[in-house]
């Protein structure tokens, strides 16, 4: 049976790595290797490793300076010796039968690529009342082709074949947040056989501190990120994927700026005009939804008009979800 090997980026998670390695030593399918990488915790994150290390496919890659969940999943990604390979997080648990599962179908359908759900929940619960899913689950699979590129980004919802990861030089970008983007549809974009297993085996901590629910400049970042993905869709010649990135690109532009705290608004809007530029010169099209044609009508205003509009926008929205929160508290 092929040896998997599991990235377990490390980082001040002291409180959460007992459970989360735990999940993973306790999968039904055995030959896997654990990758540590520890990123210079400044907590106990070290300590709490401490009790683990006397498991032989453990196996801890220290950094020597604090670098980043991108460079630390990249120094994951060189160590890994695994015919597979896929990430946790280490805030995060997996089901005790998501490894065997992704085994089984990677070698029954020849999948370059298994994918999967995940199950969030609130940070505060006990592993016996997080939400495993249900032991009768069907575990036949789906085979995907372009609608790969609609699955959500994240790193921790694949099960890869490793000899892709080296030939396509699949790695993710230090320095920037939202790094799952490019990995994705990098990694879509360099295989053909991609399935989807119904199953949402990878629990998901919700934390206050995710990256996910950030309002601040690292919004910012998902600008240059699409300018990545951009360039490798063109590099690719992948024409037919082309809507769905402006649908996603379009999404996140109604997201940012919406979301982001008012003292990055000016820049969110600049940049926003820039990409949508940049979308329509290349033939980018997106579906016509009323999020999408409100956004982009409100970009392609004149700066002072556009920010003022969006101000109005943020204080409608603001208040219908304050409402929304008072009616739930009825």
């Amino acid at each position: 049976m092929p040896l998997v090997s599991i990235i377990v980026p490390v980082y001040n998670v002291a409180s959460y790595i007992d459970a989360c390695l735990a999940s993973i030593k306790q999968q039904t399918y055995q030959n896997i290797e654990i990758i540590v990488v520890e990123d210079c915790s400044t907590d106990d994150s070290k300590q709490a490793l401490a009790p683990h290390l006397t498991d032989e496919r453990i196996k801890v890659v220290q950094h020597r300076e604090n670098s980043g969940l991108s460079a630390a999943r990249n120094t994951g990604m060189q160590s890994a010796i695994g015919e597979y390979m896929m990430f946790v997080d280490s805030d995060d648990i997996i089901d005790t039968r998501l490894v065997a599962a992704c085994v089984d179908c990677a070698l029954t359908m020849n999948a370059e690529v298994v994918t999967y759900g995940f199950t969030p929940f609130k940070d505060g619960s006990t592993e016996t009342d997080s939400p495993y899913p249900a032991a009768n689950l069907k575990f036949e699979a789906t085979k995907i082709d372009g609608s790969y590129f609609s699955l959500p980004h994240f790193a921790w919802l694949k099960f890869i074949r490793a000899s892709v990861v080296r030939s396509a030089s699949l790695y993710f970008p230090v320095g920037l947040y939202y790094e799952d983007w490019p990995f994705h549809w990098h990694l879509g974009l360099s295989t053909q056989s991609k399935y989807q297993l119904p199953i949402s085996f990878y629990l998901y901590r919700q934390r206050g501190t995710s990256i996910t629910g950030s309002t601040d400049k690292k919004l910012l970042d998902l600008f240059v990120i699409h300018s990545e993905v951009i360039s490798l869709v063109e590099d690719y010649q992948a024409d037919e994927v082309k809507k769905t990135l402006a649908n996603k690109i379009k999404q996140s532009h109604w997201s940012i700026l919406t979301r982001i705290d008012n003292d990055y608004l000016a820049a969110a809007l600049a940049q926003a005009k820039k990409a949508d530029k940049t979308l329509r010169l290349k033939g980018y099209k997106n579906d016509l939804t009323i999020r999408h044609i409100l956004i982009s009508n409100i970009v392609r205003m004149p700066s002072q008009v556009a920010f003022s509009i969006l101000q109005m926008l943020r204080q409608v929205l603001n208040k219908r979800a304050r409402i929304k929160g008072q009616e739930k508290n009825i």
